[in-house]
């Protein structure tokens, strides 16, 4: 059971569309010693900016402060935030792995790869940096700790 996927955003190319492939399962790959230190490092790069690792909360605080201050600006003013979904989905993507018991994993599928979290027994597959993304461009406020508690607690219901 997929609780969550990923999509890039864009449709895929109509040789893409003629095959089944869209219905293939990604092929999960263990994280390298170079991935497993920039997701550590990541991580890490969060407490500098005062966030409490390990705490939802806090996590959950800092994302809406970074989203209210990057839409503070005027569109021509404001960076990618991609450097900051990331970060912070890899905080939300730790948090979820420690308290569901899930493992890292580099999933490939006809979109490309992505750093996410699997487990083998109930067939999970979460993509947490997407999950963060996702709410991002929606500008939503207020959603990481319910969001990573709900994950957790459906993952621990799975057989």
């Amino acid at each position: 059971m997929r609780l969550f996927k990923k999509h890039s955003g864009e449709e895929p190319s109509d040789t893409a569309r003629a095959t089944p492939s869209d219905t293939a399962e990604p092929v999960l790959e263990p994280l390298t010693q170079a991935e497993i230190d920039w997701v550590r490092s990541n991580i890490a790069g969060l407490s500098e900016q005062d966030v409490v690792l390990g705490d939802i909360d806090d996590l959950g605080r800092h994302y809406n402060e970074m989203l209210t201050a990057w839409l503070r600006l005027s569109e021509a003013q404001r960076p990618d935030p991609n450097a900051i979904i990331t970060q912070i989905g890899l905080g939300f993507g730790q948090y979820v792995a420690d308290h569901a018991k899930l493992d890292w994993t580099v999933a490939t599928d006809d979109y490309g790869a992505e750093i996410a979290l699997y487990r083998t027994r109930g067939n999970v597959l979460i993509y947490p940096t997407d999950l963060v993304a996702q709410r991002w461009a929606a500008h939503e406020w207020d959603v990481l700790p319910a969001l990573a508690r709900q994950m957790i607690a459906t993952v621990e219901q799975l057989p």
